[in-house]
């Protein structure tokens, strides 16, 4: 941990006792390892504190309650026709006492709410522009209204980048300080990590490489498309839900729409690979995690199909699955309190 943090033993030491006077940590018995004097172990305290998170996509909603190590609690989906905004925060706040108390958590003790929407930021506050089946969501200070009808400190980000922030606290960000996050949903969304931090830009939209395709004229990878594609080859779905919880890697159609979407996922991860020198790119989202692996696996990189100078081309980035799984927004929304709070 001195190592870690830069400061002295006495000052870890002083850290550590008010962090256990407070609740949050707790410390155990010393163990020896190594030269100088045995070290405590120090946890942290699952049931001090907590976060509710809350993404909310053209067509689902999802809500889940995690505890102060990262631990899912209790998770639901609340996806209602149309969205609308107040039923929906009415059954989010149904949500956090219910969950609450089955996990034996004090309403209290949740110090945080993180929400999700699938849309860009239009301005330097939480206004966003979702897609128009989020009517009810659009152009209005999120964050003020959300803490005034809940009562909790609020984050707002959009559902790439809270995915993104999810997988740099529990899943691929614990070896990739710098990767590219593509949530595959409804539409294709991207969030950036650098150094281990989320890129945001001025406005919040920093990491959008997927809106690169139509300004190049690419087809636009979502998993809409998929359906559509889908249906063509006799496979019905009656949404991307259904789709996401019925998915077949051997539906007649997946081949052919990753087949016709391989010159979009190679730009968008050149894009990646070049403009942020990544560690890796993670394919996320809602996307299967079947699915996710063959959008990995058609990625091809310029070198494999010329000679390289020298024989010592740009380091590429690895492409991966994401680690966390499918519910990756609303989980990402959850650790927002968390990482600001607490966690770097």
């Amino acid at each position: 941990m001195i190592k870690a943090t830069g400061l002295s033993g006495v000052a870890v030491f002083r850290g550590t006792e008010d962090l256990a006077a407070q609740g949050l940590v707790e410390i155990g018995a010393t163990v020896a390892k190594g030269r100088g004097q045995p070290s405590a172990v120090v946890s942290l305290r699952s049931d001090a504190l907590a976060t509710v998170g809350l993404s909310v996509m053209t067509d689902y909603a999802e809500a889940v309650l995690m505890d102060f190590t990262g631990r899912i609690l209790t998770k639901q989906e609340l996806t209602l026709d149309g969205m609308p905004r107040e039923a929906m925060l009415d059954a989010l706040m149904t949500f956090i006492d219910e969950s609450a108390q089955a996990a034996g958590i004090a309403v209290d003790s949740i110090f945080g709410l993180g929400v999700a929407l699938a849309g860009f930021f239009v301005g330097e506050s939480s206004r966003m522009n979702p897609a128009r089946e989020l009517d009810d969501w659009a152009l209005i200070d999120l964050q003020a209204l959300i803490e005034t009808r809940t009562g909790y400190p609020t984050m707002v980000e959009n559902v790439a980048t809270a995915a993104a922030v999810g997988e740099r606290l529990l899943g691929v960000g614990r070896w990739a300080p710098s990767f590219g996050y593509l949530n595959f949903a409804g539409g294709l969304g991207a969030g950036l990590i650098i150094n281990g931090e989320p890129a945001r830009g001025k406005y919040g939209n920093a990491g959008e490489i997927g809106g690169l395709t139509e300004a190049l004229g690419l087809p636009h990878p979502k998993l809409d498309t998929l359906r559509d594609m889908l249906s063509a080859h006799g496979v019905e779905t009656t949404g991307i839900t259904d789709m996401v919880r019925r998915y077949d890697d051997d539906w007649p159609g997946v081949a052919a729409w990753i087949e016709g979407h391989t010159a979009s996922f190679n730009m968008i991860a050149a894009a990646f690979r070049y403009i942020t020198d990544c560690d890796a790119i993670v394919i996320g989202g809602r996307a299967p995690a079947a699915l996710a692996r063959r959008i990995a696996d058609a990625i091809t990189w310029i070198e494999d199909a010329r000679p390289v100078r020298r024989d010592a081309p740009l380091p590429a980035p690895k492409v991966v699955i994401a680690e966390v799984s499918s519910d990756s927004a609303a989980i990402g929304a959850a650790t927002l309190p968390l990482r600001s709070g607490y966690f770097l």
